[in-house]
């Protein structure tokens, strides 16, 4: 028997440093296993999200223009300044404009005075011609019913003349009788002359009838010419009321005002830019996604998105629009490559996604993380 053997302390200890390289080991492998594991864990959390820096909070930032020329003589917001839906925002000098639409409704006031006269001149003619036009048809009537009538009587006076003629020939009649019946067939001649010239007359009056008839026909284009003038000025009136309206600038929805081009006083164009300004409760994320990773991306997925300005805190968002082209194929200034020197350069893709307004905390343009989960 060994002296190790009869003392039990030392076996003890040789025991105990037997033992401890083997819980080190097992630690050793524990955190390995542990960082195995959470490597997996973030590899294929990497694997199944898409994350860039390169993203922006947007909004529709509205520019107001004139669409009418003058001076600005009211403009009462500044930068910064909320604006309700219908609040003015610029006036712009209306005087010319209120001028120009009362010397159209002074002339509007005047053709219509021309138009009202011409109107009582056509039934003043009218009523006229209407009577004329039934005595003359009655008077050519009765002329020509005189004119047959002093026809038969010259025929019957020609007739005894004749006769009375052959007789006093003859010696059977006095000359007192053949006098008498030339008389009487001279008288009838210049009678039926005279009913033949009647005949004329009345003819003549209804030919005048028939004048003053194409007289209220021309009155009636001259009524149509007048009106004609008034409804041009009417379209000449509602544009100068529209320019006159345009001259007072409202705001469409309620916004938030980002920046005055302008200043009161100064003149302005047609075109010329006045003010930006935006809704605050309409806003997203414009994101430039690699090509690579675009394929990974669907519409709905959700996402998280970081502001820089608000460090810590997450809002949450989803995608909405996956762009149709690359953002180089917008560059203003193309690269064709002519020189045949190729370097292949990875190129993005817009993405917007949709995200809530919290306490109108995000601003147009300000820098974002975004986290898109591509695995939901």
């Amino acid at each position: 028997m060994s002296a190790a053997d009869d003392n039990p302390a030392v076996s003890v200890k040789s025991m105990r440093i037997r033992r401890k390289p083997s819980r080190r080991l097992f630690l050793v492998a524990a955190v390995i296993v542990a960082l195995i594991a959470a490597g997996a864990v973030w590899l294929h959390a990497r694997a199944g999200r898409v994350s860039t820096n390169d993203a922006r909070i947007a909004a529709d930032v509205i520019a107001v223009s004139s669409e009418a020329a003058g001076r600005i003589v009211q403009l009462d917001v500044k930068a910064g300044d909320q604006v309700k839906r219908g609040q003015l925002l610029v006036s712009i000098e209306p005087r010319d404009a209120q001028y120009s639409l009362a010397e159209i409704d002074a002339n509007i006031a005047n053709l219509r005075a021309q138009r009202a006269q011409l109107l009582a001149q056509q039934s003043l003619v009218r009523n006229t011609v209407g009577n004329q036009a039934g005595v003359s048809s009655a008077t050519v009537d009765s002329a020509q019913a005189d004119y047959l009538t002093r026809q038969a009587e010259l025929t019957v006076a020609r007739a005894a003349f004749q006769r009375t003629e052959i007789l006093y020939g003859k010696g059977l009649v006095a000359k007192s009788r053949f006098e008498e019946d030339q008389a009487r067939l001279r008288a009838a001649e210049q009678t039926a002359v005279r009913a033949r010239a009647a005949i004329s007359g009345a003819k003549a009056g209804a030919e005048v009838t028939q004048t003053g008839l194409q007289q209220v026909q021309v009155i009636a284009e001259q009524i149509a010419g007048v009106d004609a003038q008034i409804d041009a000025l009417a379209a000449r009136r509602e544009q100068q009321r529209l320019d006159l309206g345009r001259r007072q600038i409202a705001a469409a929805f309620n916004g938030v005002i980002d920046q005055t081009v302008v200043d009161a006083g100064e003149y302005v164009s047609p075109g010329s830019r006045i003010l930006l300004y935006h809704d605050p409760h309409s806003v997203w994320v414009d994101v430039n996604v690699k090509e690579t990773e675009f394929r990974k991306l669907r519409v709905g997925a959700p996402a998280k998105v970081k502001v820089d300005a608000y460090p810590g805190r997450t809002f949450a968002a989803r995608v909405q629009r996956l762009g149709g082209a690359a953002t180089s194929q917008f560059a203003l200034l193309p690269n064709p490559n002519p020189s045949g020197n190729f370097t292949k350069v990875t190129q993005r893709l817009p993405v917007r996604l949709a995200i809530i307004q919290q306490q109108n905390l995000l601003r147009p343009g300000m820098m974002a993380e975004v986290t898109i989960d591509a695995t939901d």
